[in-house]
């Protein structure tokens, strides 16, 4: 993730994934263009690097740190 993503970008990312019409989410995991299928502890992982950013951008990082 780059730091110059937008909370749009973030939560267009994050509404594309869930509006998929696959049954398996690809992720494009390299440089290469790969594409892999992942696991829900990836899905659960990709997910919540979003949400942090999300949280950052919007100066709420305390909803994810631990106090």
């Amino acid at each position: 993730m780059n730091e110059d993503d937008t909370v749009r970008e973030n939560l267009k990312t994050l509404l594309d994934f869930n509006s998929s019409e696959s049954p398996h989410v690809p992720y494009q995991r390299d440089q290469s263009g790969t594409i892999h299928l992942i696991n829900v502890h990836e899905l659960q992982e990709f997910n919540e690097e979003r949400l942090i950013a999300i949280a950052d951008l919007l100066g709420m990082s305390d909803l994810y740190l631990d106090d």
